[in-house]
This record gives C-alpha cells, structure tokens and sequence, in this order.
C-alpha cells in the first residue's frame, strides 16, 4: 500500500487500538473519522486489511473490497458502496442468529 494513500485517512487515533481477534496475535485497528472505514494491521509483518468491525468483532471484507480500499485515497466522506457493504454484513450476521 502506498504511505501517501494511507496516509490521507484521518485517523481516529494517532496510534490506533491494540485488538486480539485471535489469542497471541495482537493487532493494531484503526477508524477514519472521515470515510468510516476501518482496518486492521499486524505489528509483526505490517499486514493490513480492511475489516468490518461489530460490537464483539472484526470481519474481514472481501478481498476485492480489502484492495480498493488500501489502494485508494480516502474518499474523505462514507461512499454509498461502503455503506451498503455493512448494511449486508449486518442482514447476514442477524439472519445467522
């Protein structure tokens, strides 16, 4: 990912929330407080991905939604697309209950 594309994201934090989605393997997600995405980065291997994050959770989007979004500049607003994208999450996630 370029520094410059995610660098355009304002974070919510400067040095983001340190998470555990799986035991022993910590991880720092960060929110932007312009566009509302969130994503999640691996300290240890500098990994990131786009996730999907609920009061208990964090879902890991599709891989293409995962590209564009550390591909891309912060669109500097939520985009309908990513709005619709958690409001599926959120119908399937309910629907599975």
């Amino acid at each position: 990912m370029d520094r410059d594309v995610w660098n355009s994201h304002q974070w919510a934090s400067a040095h983001g929330r340190q998470v555990e989605i799986e035991p022993g393997n910590p991880l720092v997600q960060r929110h932007c407080i312009r566009c509302r995405r969130d994503f999640v980065e691996d300290p240890s291997s500098g990994e990131r991905r786009a996730v999907f994050v609920s009061v208990f959770s964090f879902r890991m989007l599709p891989e293409q939604i995962n590209r564009q979004w550390l591909d891309e500049m912060c669109p500097g607003a939520p985009l309908p697309l990513d709005i619709e994208v958690r409001h599926k999450l959120i119908e399937n996630r309910i629907r599975q209950s």
